[in-house]
């Protein structure tokens, strides 16, 4: 086989898109501003260097002469937007980015390991706040300045928002920017500013609270009651229903969170009846935690009646939810129907605000029901309390356990390893005997299913 000359093995493989050396013409006094040719297209290009950034366009003109008029224009529209600090391009790199980690956290969801639910607060996060800010940025050119002033002007008089949703926002924005790092658009991410990290912890019900709330709840079940609207006008019935005296007795036993009523179906729950009788409810992951949660053992008398009206109405198959079944395919409504009437019980308990001012919600029952086992329970361990709770002995620490002080656990804290209640102080000879009456047992379960 005869050899290829020396002449042609040499020669480099020119690619089409690649400028054709004869046609590179530097326009004068434009710095690095460049027109060329390639044998790809007929029109003529042109690309512009600048801070380590390099802008190609095509010019779509195949005249020499218009071709240098239009880059000298395209030259004037650059320092425009950069004086201006605007994006280039109709779309910036922040909103490809963004999209592109949306489109990863779509397809981590489907693979279970984000919620439906963080998926469309995103989304909605992003239409509304942050591209309306970011969006003319270029990814690179986000600094703290930038993130510091969007925190500004989120925050505002008629929009007061709380550090901690301030602190989700952040958070959406380092998740984009380190998403920008890992596919190679962003070489560091910038300083990020600092908020001051303040827990708020729901408000909750103490025993007697929770009492009224419930006795309150019976005596009322079966009334409706007229929802009047800011100016006056009636928006819509509410009912008080049977099913909202059962829920408020399942939270404050089963550790659930609001959201959970969502997804919990009959199928997720497995009725123990052994030497310990509660329940498992081994529903879809929430708030990044799936273990399964295990219940009061009052709660498996709760969830007993419960179902077997549901079937009396039709209900109660495995794939019904526990919770408004009727509203299967729109779950939002269902959470939203049930906090209304919750709202609603609020205002004719007069509970709707504790003595300190904190608002009450439905979140308060499941604050209830930790802080009862905090109180109530005998020297439970945080660890299998957070564990049941599908939380972290941190955020029992900070937000759950934030009202609970040493006088109510003053029992196990008097207690000695030997199991007495306490060193009592030895009598004093001719001195009347304390007037304080002791303490009266506590019942073992919650609301009127324990008594």
């Amino acid at each position: 086989m005869a050899k290829m000359p020396k002449s042609l093995a040499k020669s480099p493989v020119r690619h089409r898109t690649m400028p054709i050396a004869g046609s590179l013409q530097k326009i004068s006094g434009f710095g690095t501003l460049t027109i060329y040719k390639m044998e790809a297209s007929p029109f003529w290009y042109v690309r512009y260097y600048e801070d380590g950034k390099i802008i190609r366009r095509s010019l779509k003109v195949a005249d020499k002469k218009v071709a240098i008029a239009a880059a000298k224009k395209l030259f004037v529209d650059i320092k425009h937007h950069q004086m201006n600090k605007l994006p280039f391009t109709k779309t910036s790199g922040f909103e490809v980015c963004a999209r592109g980690l949306l489109k990863e956290n779509a397809a981590r969801a489907a693979r279970g390991e984000l919620s439906e639910q963080k998926q469309q607060l995103d989304a909605a996060r992003l239409r509304s706040d942050l591209m309306p800010h970011f969006g003319k940025y270029e990814i690179a050119d986000i600094n703290y300045a930038i993130i510091s002033d969007y925190l500004n002007k989120l925050s505002t008089p008629a929009r007061p928002l709380s550090i901690n949703t301030l602190k989700i926002h952040l958070s959406h924005i380092k998740t984009i920017l380190r998403y920008a790092q890992r596919v190679g658009v962003l070489n560091a991410l910038p300083a990020f500013p600092t908020l001051k990290t303040i827990d708020t912890p729901r408000a909750w019900f103490n025993s007697a609270e929770y009492t009224k709330l419930h006795r309150t709840c019976d005596a009322n079940i079966g009334k409706v009651f007229k929802k009047a609207g800011t100016k006056g006008e009636q928006r819509r019935n509410i009912t008080i229903t049977q099913e909202l005296y059962d829920l408020i007795l399942f939270m404050t036993n089963s550790f659930i969170r609001p959201t959970d009523i969502k997804v919990l179906q009959h199928k997720h729950i497995a009725v123990i009846r052994a030497e310990q009788t509660y329940l498992r409810l081994s529903h879809p992951p929430t708030k990044g935690h799936g273990s399964p949660v295990v219940t009061m053992p009052e709660a498996v008398e709760i969830y007993d009646r419960l179902l077997e009206r549901q079937r009396k109405e039709g209900f109660g198959e495995p794939g019904d939810y526990l919770f408004q079944p009727e509203h299967h395919e729109n779950r939002d409504y269902a959470l939203r129907t049930i906090t209304r009437q919750f709202d609603q019980l609020l205002t004719i308990a007069n509970l709707k605000k504790t003595a300190s001012g904190e608002s009450r919600t439905l979140y308060s029952l499941r604050h209830t029901c930790i802080m009862f086992r905090l109180t109530k329970g005998d020297n439970v361990a945080l660890l299998t309390l957070a564990r049941s709770a599908r939380t972290s002995t941190e955020m029992i620490d900070r937000f759950y356990a934030k009202h609970l002080h040493a006088e109510m656990n003053i029992q196990q804290l008097q207690s000695m390893r030997d199991g007495t209640k306490g060193r009592k102080a030895p009598k004093t000879p001719n001195k009347a005997s304390s007037n304080e009456t002791p303490a009266k047992k506590v019942q073992k379960g919650v609301g009127k299913a324990a008594q």
